[in-house]
């Protein structure tokens, strides 16, 4: 810049420029390299332990569909069914995947609370009587079956029956032994308490392909 070396009409000859002039005809990366993403949006929870037997599934890479489609990164937040007070956030990159303690679900705090502007800002996803709860994870990799992917994520769902059964009959689906998050998130009923001071207890975690789950906890110094 400012050298006097750069030629406009030269630079339009150049073969990559006139393929991203001409529509059609330049490959965009993600195509090339048969990167592309979904969106998984739902408004039931997971079942804790179908998620995490997913998502060991997904780091394993052995089993239908993540032997094909393989998922490189996903970020969001979850819903578990064993936890109505706060947002699980999950994040996957490569190898391995975090879990941690979220915010809580504004459903889950008083509307007098609530700061100026939340009740416009959650209406598009409120749905009575569980409010913002939902799934949202976006998901990027090598999809070659997208429909395969969401029906494995929709398979980690509580099914309409659990479902109309209700919280109290959610708190009962795992125990602290056969909960996958409890090492991770800790007792549901403890995390009714305090956020921060929670997640200070229990530390968040990092699990890699191969690693035996449940995960140990990394806590801050």
């Amino acid at each position: 810049l400012g050298t006097g070396l750069f030629s406009m009409a030269k630079a339009e000859q150049h073969k990559g420029w006139l393929e991203e002039a001409r529509i059609g005809e330049h490959t965009p990366e993600t195509e090339e390299y048969g990167i592309s993403s979904l969106t998984f949006q739902s408004s039931k929870p997971f079942h804790p332990a179908r998620l995490g037997k997913a998502l060991q599934t997904i780091l394993d890479g052995a089993e239908p569909p993540f032997d094909k489609s393989i998922i490189l990164r996903a970020k969001g937040f979850c819903w578990l069914a064993n936890r109505a007070q706060y947002r699980s956030e999950l994040s996957l990159a490569g190898h391995r995947f975090g879990v941690t303690l979220g915010d809580p679900w504004w459903a889950a705090i008083d509307e007098d609370d609530w700061p100026d502007g939340v009740d416009d800002a959650v209406d598009p996803y409120w749905i009575d009587p569980y409010g913002d709860r939902r799934q949202e994870l976006v998901i990027i990799g090598h999809l070659k079956d997208k429909e395969a992917v969401m029906a494995a994520f929709n398979a980690c769902l509580l099914t309409d029956e659990e479902f109309e059964m209700g919280p109290e009959h959610w708190a009962t689906l795992v125990t602290p032994e056969t909960d996958p998050f409890h090492v991770v998130l800790g007792d549901p009923a403890e995390a009714e308490g305090d956020q921060e001071e929670h997640q200070e207890e229990k530390g968040d975690a990092e699990v890699e392909a191969g690693a035996e789950w449940p995960p140990e906890t990394h806590n801050e110094p």
